[in-house]
């Protein structure tokens, strides 16, 4: 500072100012608890110390990783943008416009791009790809396979999630990328439940994920960010206590340059997935799990050695938080209970170019094709514009007096044209005629179609649903191949979205055990779409089981806790669609064999669509044989089954003591046998005693008679012989 000539010399030295009782200040205390401080404030200061090293460790690592994702992402996002501009119509570029405009020259935009593209994405409405879950290990089971298809689908329908699908399949198919979300809320305002929910993401450019990653569907990202660019007047209004980061043109962070403008702020939503190394131990009771989970008994037990440890190993574990933050505060943070982050990526094609990948939809490669159309259809209209109309050849003098009526021909419709008759050489001239149209130059029409054919050929689908796309000579079946060669170059759109539906399951079955937790009634949705109640039992021994419910109706028990699950995906038609398929095939089937067709008519009547179908399907059912309607027992009233059952061991009991008494008649029908084999057998030997004895007795007497015979025979010879004709006496 200049000396001031008007005072005297000083020696150099500035003087301090005058102090006065409001310059005190007071010393700040120390954090470490120094003189006059409390030990419980001091712990306090150093916790609110840490608390503040550990958020800024948080803000410091999104922040870097928000960066890298734009630059791993920025050229497939600018291209992707390009590509959507060029989708919307804005296909000629600025300086061909602006001169063009200059010279007021046309600029046609035949846009048949979308047309494309809604070949791919309106097949893909048609046949929805579903979801299905398969049991895996001996603790699942079908059914409880089943009730979890139900609950997927239940959330599907209260999501809307179609609209979650088709957007994003048409973002992958357009510009080459798309995301949906799997977001929790609570079940309603009165209730502490909370219900997971599939929401789509409009914006595909609002989302960054792990750019490490290399699964399509984004199944191993460690990371995410959802982003919102906010004006700083709702933020400061929405956010009154965070740091409002006002921005200046001449100082912002490096790393906070894609976080806020002069009138923005970037609010992002992140999911960050730390890994935890934790001890799988396997105890010799047969229990599998980790050591830092089992109870205080079990570890004591293990440390006095009354329980051995038979296997240990170091297990892979994963800890998900989610933050809502700003580049220089965290508003909101909570941990997220599942495995993967729950964002799912939908890709187009895929290329891998020196280990940059770059993703591209049907638009990418046919701008050009594009371009050409537009550019030789400008020149066609053009070229016909400008050309002069077709004049009228006629003698000179021949429109004399008609001059005016003659200048309008060419832009009024006259119902006649007068001209005076003239001669030459003495003959009368031929009234005027006018001269045919040239046409537009073949070289054009030729440029046109060849442009047309680089479309169908860029994007793999022949048909542009134009008037002409049916050739009058192709048969219905070389038709349908046709079409079935230009599904065939648009399938990987719809694989790429079957493997995120996959890794959509996965992320819900892996979070079923989280937020269905407690005891309660749910909603689950058959395969017809057919409303089912089913009761959550987290705590139940089986994965599935039955009971009656309050109704006496069956009621299915689901524990979504026990066993494990696979997921799949089935491409195809929807239920709608099979059951008039269904109803087709069975028609065809009855008229085949009609001799079968009554035992299944009521069948074939209850997948029509006609009304009274059902009533008729009764009434057919009545004249069916009974043995072919045996009804389920699940369907049977619980009254009526009480009474089969009874009567049934009522049956069971008649059963076994008939068999009882038949086994005691055969016992004692075999003794008779016996008994009466003996009597017989007695009867025939005294029988034949007595026979043999009358045969003796018989013997002896004949015997006597013959030696009686014989000695009076012997006698009378022997003897004289009394008077004349006095036989000899006979003996006896």
């Amino acid at each position: 500072m200049a000396q001031n000539p008007d005072l005297p010399l000083d020696n150099g030295k500035i003087g301090l100012p005058k102090v006065d009782a409001g310059m005190n200040k007071i010393a700040p205390k120390e954090e470490g608890g120094g003189r006059g401080t409390k030990d419980g404030d001091a712990e306090a200061a150093k916790a609110k110390k840490e608390a503040e090293k550990k958020k800024q460790e948080i803000l410091a690592r999104a922040r870097k990783r928000m960066e890298r994702c734009i630059s791993a992402e920025g050229e497939n996002r600018k291209q992707a943008l390009d590509d959507l501009k060029f989708l919307a119509g804005e296909q000629w570029p600025a300086d061909v416009i602006a001169t063009r405009n200059a010279d007021k020259r046309p600029m046609l935009t035949i846009n048949k791009l979308p047309t494309f593209l809604h070949q791919v994405t309106n097949d893909q409405r048609q046949n929805r790809p579903a979801i299905n879950i398969s049991p895996v290990g001996n603790r699942s089971d079908v059914d409880a396979a089943k009730c979890f298809r139900g609950w997927i689908r239940a959330i599907e329908r209260d999501s809307t999630a179609d609209i979650a699908y088709d957007t994003a399949f048409w973002n992958s198919a357009g510009n080459g990328f798309g995301y949906w979300r799997v977001l929790s809320e609570y079940q309603d305002s009165e209730s502490f439940d909370q219900v997971l929910r599939i929401k789509r993401v409009r914006n595909p450019f609002t989302v960054y994920l792990d750019p490490d990653s290399q699964e399509p569907d984004g199944a191993d990202c460690r990371y995410g960010f959802v982003t919102e660019m906010i004006p700083r007047e709702e933020f400061e209004h929405t956010h009154p206590h965070a740091d409002p980061m006002p921005w200046s043109q001449s100082g912002i962070g490096e790393d906070m340059k894609a976080w806020m403008d002069q009138k923005t702020v970037r609010i992002a939503e992140y999911y960050e997935i730390e890994l935890e190394l934790r001890d799988l131990v396997a105890l010799e009771n047969g229990h599998v799990g980790f050591e830092d989970d089992l109870s205080p008994e079990i570890k004591q037990a293990i440390a006095d050695g009354r329980m051995k440890v038979l296997k240990r190993r170091k297990a892979e574990c994963y800890k998900q938080t989610w933050y809502k933050l700003t580049a220089k505060d965290i508003l909101d943070t909570k941990p997220w209970p599942g495995r993967y982050v729950p964002i799912v990526k939908v890709i187009g094609d895929e290329m891998d170019i020196q280990g940059k990948v770059r993703y591209s939809g049907l638009i990418r490669f046919a701008k050009d094709p594009m371009r050409m159309y537009n550019y030789w259809s400008t020149a066609e209209t053009e070229m016909i514009a400008l050309a002069p109309k077709a004049p009228f050849i006629m003698e000179e003098g021949q429109v004399e007096g008609h001059e005016q009526q003659w200048k309008q021909a060419n832009t009024k419709s006259y119902p006649y044209l007068l001209y005076k008759g003239t001669s030459v050489s003495g003959k009368p001239a031929p009234p005027p005629q006018r001269q045919p149209f040239a046409g537009s130059p073949q070289g054009i029409v030729q440029a046109k179609l060849g442009a047309a054919q680089d479309m169908m050929a860029t994007t793999g689908i022949r048909f542009d649903a134009t008037m002409n796309e049916r050739m009058h000579d192709e048969s219905g079946r070389a038709i349908r191949e046709l079409r079935r060669s230009g599904d065939l170059g648009s399938f990987h759109y719809v694989d790429n979205l079957a493997r995120a539906l996959k890794h959509t399951g996965a992320i819900l079955i892996d979070l079923a055990p989280h937020y269905l937790d407690t005891k309660r009634y749910v909603t689950v949705l058959r395969e017809d779409d057919s409303e089912e109640v089913i009761q959550i039992d987290p705590h139940a021994e089986k994965a599935y089981t039955e009971t009656k419910g309050q109704d006496g109706k069956t009621l299915k028990v689901f524990n979504p806790k026990a066993g494990k699950y696979s997921v799949t995906v089935t491409i195809g038609p929807s239920y709608a669609t099979k059951r008039i398929e269904a109803a087709e095939s069975m028609m065809a089937f009855a008229k085949a064999m009609p001799n079968v067709a009554q035992l299944v008519a009521d069948l074939i009547a209850k997948n029509q669509d006609w009304p009274g179908a059902d009533e008729m399907a009764r009434r057919l059912a009545k004249a069916v044989p009974a043995n072919l309607l045996t009804p389920d027992q699940k369907d049977i009233p619980p009254q009526v089954q009480a009474v089969i059952q009874a009567m049934d061991a009522q049956v069971k009991q008649l059963s076994s003591e008939r068999q009882q008494l038949m086994a005691a008649l055969n016992d004692k029908q075999a003794d008779r046998a016996v008994a009466q084999d003996k009597i017989n057998k007695d009867f025939e030997a005294k029988l034949y005693a007595i026979l043999q004895k009358a045969e003796d007795s018989l013997n002896d007497k004949i015997g006597q008679r013959l030696e009686q015979a014989i000695t009076a025979a012997v006698t009378s010879i022997t003897q004289p012989a009394g008077p004349a004709g006095t036989p000899p006496p006979l003996a006896g």
